[in-house]
């Protein structure tokens, strides 16, 4: 490793290798998730291999407009664009701070624009179609059935979820211990039903020798995020919920929006949701929109009062 260090004091002999090993390290040292660092390792090798034999220290920001805009002609979404910008802005600013290279090439590079659309969270009658959907017939209908209801109820991502072991549940204060980006740990409540359906499901899941997670499959291991997805497909054909993207990430936005619906304020929504600013909070307190334009139908001040001094009323010509 010393040999590295000497190597990169001169920016120009830096190379994409070593760059990539230097990332890496204070990637992990900032303990970052695995799948946030697959996801690095993933844009930062598409753009090596798109910007071919440029050698690191002579990439400008011209080299890296193309290369968003040639992955968004290539029919990426804005949000995969956005990521791959995110991504080299961060391992750029990392490189220049670090004094590795002379010039950050992403401090001239505009952010990509995004096409802001509301989210289509799954529905109360979507959630029951497909509930009713699992059936009971096995332990694992039942420990689908308690994650489900544990996601809708507490609005945890799925990864947040399965990193959970059984003695992160606290069953006296009905609330449970996650840990969410950056592993920064938080706790989040849950309901009556979401208690029923967990402890229905540490009933059947029993002990496993040597396993600690509370999420696992028939063999005793941790549920893995591909291997829910792939279940949660399923259930959601079979419960004829179609033409959307629904994933198990859709129950984290049906929590956001019931919690607003029911009450709840934004300040605890952020913070029951992990989020550091209140900037995503926005999307789902948007998404109230068409409750309040019922509201405002049913509610106007003006119509409520009737007829008014001056209020001319339609009549018809002939």
């Amino acid at each position: 490793m010393s040999g590295l260090m000497i190597q990169t004091l001169r920016p120009e002999a830096l190379t994409w290798e070593q760059a990539f090993r230097l990332f890496s390290l204070r990637c992990k040292s900032q303990n970052l998730s695995p799948r946030t660092q697959e996801l690095y390792a993933e844009k930062l090798g598409a753009f090596e291999r798109w910007v071919g034999k440029v050698p690191l220290f002579e990439v400008s920001p011209s080299h890296l407009r193309a290369h968003l805009e040639e992955r968004k002609t290539r029919g990426n979404s804005d949000q995969t664009v956005d990521g791959a910008f995110r991504v080299l802005r961060t391992f750029f600013r990392f490189l220049h701070r670090d004094g590795l290279i002379l010039i950050d090439p992403m401090e001239k590079v505009e952010r990509p624009r995004r096409e802001r659309r509301f989210v289509k969270p799954i529905s109360e009658e979507q959630l029951r179609a497909l509930l009713a959907s699992l059936g009971t017939g096995d332990a694992l209908a039942v420990r689908d059935h308690a994650l489900i209801l544990f996601l809708a109820d507490t609005g945890v991502r799925l990864s947040e979820a399965l990193g959970m072991k059984a003695g992160d549940v606290d069953w006296s204060s009905g609330s449970a211990v996650v840990f969410g980006k950056g592993r920064k740990e938080r706790r989040v409540a849950f309901g009556q039903t979401a208690r029923r359906a967990l402890m229905s499901w540490l009933k059947v899941r029993g002990p496993f020798e040597g396993a600690d997670g509370l999420w696992v499959n028939r063999f005793g291991e941790r549920l893995t995020r591909h291997a829910f997805e792939q279940r949660f497909k399923r259930h959601t054909r079979a419960a004829g919920i179609e033409g959307r993207r629904v994933s198990a990430h859709a129950l984290r936005h049906f929590f956001a929006l019931q919690f607003l619906r029911n009450g709840g304020d934004v300040m605890s929504l952020q913070k029951l949701l992990g989020h550091s600013s209140l900037a995503m909070v926005r999307n789902y307190v948007n998404m109230t929109d068409d409750d309040a334009l019922a509201k405002h139908r049913s509610a106007s001040p003006l119509d409520r009062m009737g007829p008014l001094p001056g209020e001319r009323r339609a009549v018809k010509l002939s």
